[in-house]
C-alpha cells in the first residue's frame, strides 16, 4: 500500500459513483468510478487498488460473487460493501467472504470516512507485518548459513542421530 490510498468505486447509480469519487478526490485519495464490472476489471487489472467500494446489486451480477472473485484474485485489496438494501443475511455473507465493511445506503461522508480510517490501518498494519516476516526469514536464513545448519524447526541433537545412522 501506498501513502495515498487508492479507492476504486463500483456502483451501478452514476450520481452515486460520481459523488464519491469527488469526496475521496477532495480527502486526497486516489480514487476511480466506474458503473459496470467490465470497467471494474479493466481498472483492476490496470492499477494497484487498496480498497473497492463495491454495491451489492448490479444489473445482470450479485455484488457478492464479484466480491468473492476479487478476494481470490486481489487477496491484499478490502473490500467495502455497500447496499440500499441491508438484509441481514446479505451482511453477514458479505463478511464471511472477507467483505472488510458494511453500509448502508444512503450513508454520510463521516460513516464512510470512519470506515476508510479503518480500513487504511488494517492495511497498514498487514504492511508491517509481512516487512517483519520478511525480515524475521532474512535473519533466520542469515544465521543458518553462519552456522550451516537449519535455525528453525530441527534440532542439533535430531541432525546429529540422522548423521550417525547414514
Amino acid at each position: 500500500m501506498q501513502d495515498k490510498l487508492k479507492i476504486l468505486i463500483l456502483d451501478d447509480e452514476k450520481s452515486f459513483t460520481e459523488e464519491l469519487n469527488d469526496f475521496f478526490l477532495s480527502s486526497g485519495f486516489e480514487s476511480f468510478q466506474v458503473n459496470t464490472v467490465g470497467d471494474g476489471k479493466k481498472i483492476l487489472s490496470n492499477h494497484i487498488i487498496d480498497l473497492l467500494i463495491l454495491d451489492v446489486r448490479l444489473p445482470g451480477v450479485n455484488g457478492l460473487d464479484i466480491l468473492k472473485e476479487v478476494k481470490t484474485e486481489y487477496p491484499g485489496m478490502e473490500v467495502i460493501i455497500v447496499s440500499a438494501h441491508g438484509e441481514m443475511d446479505t451482511v453477514i455473507k458479505a463478511m464471511r467472504l472477507g467483505a472488510f465493511d458494511y453500509l448502508r445506503k444512503p450513508f454520510r461522508y463521516i460513516e464512510i470516512q470512519i470506515a476508510i480510517e479503518r480500513t487504511r490501518k488494517y492495511l497498514q498494519m498487514q504492511q508491517k507485518l509481512k516487512q517483519m516476516e520478511e525480515r524475521n526469514s532474512l535473519i533466520s536464513k542469515n544465521l543458518e548459513e553462519k552456522i550451516n545448519r537449519q535455525f528453525i524447526g530441527v534440532s542439533p541433537q535430531i541432525l546429529d542421530v540422522f548423521e550417525q545412522a547414514i
